[in-house]
C-alpha cells in the first residue's frame, strides 16, 4: 500500500496519507520494515509534489526522525539522493524551510519548529557543512491549494543562508503564539485561513478510497494515539521559544543575525526583553 502511495508515478494526492502511515509503522514496527528504502520512496515522492499539505505531510516523517534521533537522521539523509542527484539532507531542510510558515495543524507545528530550534546550533557551528546552504527569503500564500509567491520576488528572490532562514522563521513562529495568545484573552481568535480548509476538503473528496483504507488499516486512531502520546506535547512552545531565543543571543553569531532582521522581527524579540541592535 504504502509503495503505492509513494510511487512517483501516482498522483501526489494519494500520498495525502503516507506520512502518517509511515510514520505509524516506524513506530510500532521498527526494525522489521526496510526503514532505509521507505524513507528514499518518502523523499522521492517529496520531491515530485506541489501541494504544501502533501509536502507537509511528508516532511513531518523526518521532522519526527529529527526530534528522535538528530544526529542519526542527519547521517542517514546526508547518504541518500533525490532523483535528481541533489543531496536529501539538503533537500529537505531547503523544502521544509520553504514550506514552514505554511505549515497547519498544531501537533505539526509545534515538532516542526522545536525541531527547528535542535538544527540551528548545527546550522551556525563554525564548522557547518550547512553553510553554503542558500534559501529564498520571499513571502509565500496558498491560492488554490498551490503556492504562489509575492509580486515583488517573483522577479528576483532574494537568497539568504539557511541559518537566518531558520532564525527568521522561529521569531515569526514566536510572534504567530504571541498573537495567538494576545487574541484568545481579548476573545478575537479569528478562524484557520479559507484558502487551507478549501485545499484540504477538496483534496479529501479525491481520496475517499485511500481514506476508508487508512481508517481500516487502524491509521487515523493510531496516529491520533502517537501524536498525544509524544511527549512534545508536554513542551510549552510560547516557553520554549523565548527561552531559546533568549539563550542564542548570547551566542557569537547573534549581532550577525539581527543585521538580517526587519523591523518588525526585531520588535518581536524586543518585546521578550531580547534586544537586536541594527546597524
Amino acid at each position: 500500500l504504502i509503495a503505492r502511495m509513494l510511487d512517483p508515478a501516482v498522483s501526489e494526492y494519494g500520498a495525502l496519507y503516507s506520512g502518517r502511515l509511515v510514520s505509524s509503522l516506524i513506530k510500532h514496527v521498527g526494525t522489521a520494515l526496510n526503514v532505509n528504502d521507505i524513507l528514499q520512496a518518502v523523499l522521492n515522492k517529496l520531491t515530485s509534489c506541489e501541494s504544501p499539505t502533501i509536502q507537509q505531510s511528508l516532511l513531518v516523517v523526518f521532522i519526527k526522525l529529527f526530534n528522535h534521533d538528530l544526529e542519526g537522521s542527519m547521517n542517514f539523509l546526508r547518504s541518500i539522493n533525490t532523483p535528481n542527484g541533489e543531496n536529501g539532507l539538503v533537500y529537505v531542510l531547503k523544502s521544509w524551510c520553504e514550506i514552514q510558515e505554511l505549515f497547519t495543524g498544531e501537533y505539526e507545528t509545534k515538532v516542526a519548529v522545536i525541531a527547528l530550534t535542535k538544527f540551528l546550533p548545527h546550522l551556525l557551528a563554525p564548522d557547518s557543512p550547512f553553510a553554503s546552504i542558500m534559501v529564498s527569503d520571499e513571502e509565500m500564500s496558498l491560492e488554490g491549494g498551490r503556492i504562489t509567491r509575492s509580486a515583488k520576488t517573483q522577479q528576483s528572490p532574494t537568497m539568504i543562508p539557511i541559518s537566518v532562514k531558520v532564525f527568521k522563521i522561529l521569531v515569526q513562529e514566536y510572534s504567530n503564539i504571541k498573537e495567538e495568545r494576545e487574541a484568545e484573552n481579548t476573545g478575537d481568535l479569528s478562524d484557520e485561513d479559507d484558502d487551507v480548509e478549501e485545499e484540504e476538503e477538496e483534496i479529501e473528496t479525491q481520496l475517499i478510497s485511500i481514506a476508508q483504507l487508512a481508517h481500516y488499516l487502524g491509521e487515523d486512531d493510531d496516529e491520533d494515539a502517537d501524536n498525544k502520546d509524544d511527549p512534545l506535547n508536554e513542551v510549552d512552545l510560547h516557553g520554549h521559544l523565548q527561552q531559546f531565543l533568549t539563550q542564542l543571543s548570547t551566542h557569537a553569531s547573534y549581532s550577525e543575525l539581527c543585521q538580517t532582521l526587519n523591523e518588525n522581527e526585531r520588535n518581536v524579540l524586543s518585546s521578550m526583553q531580547v534586544f537586536c541592535e541594527a546597524d
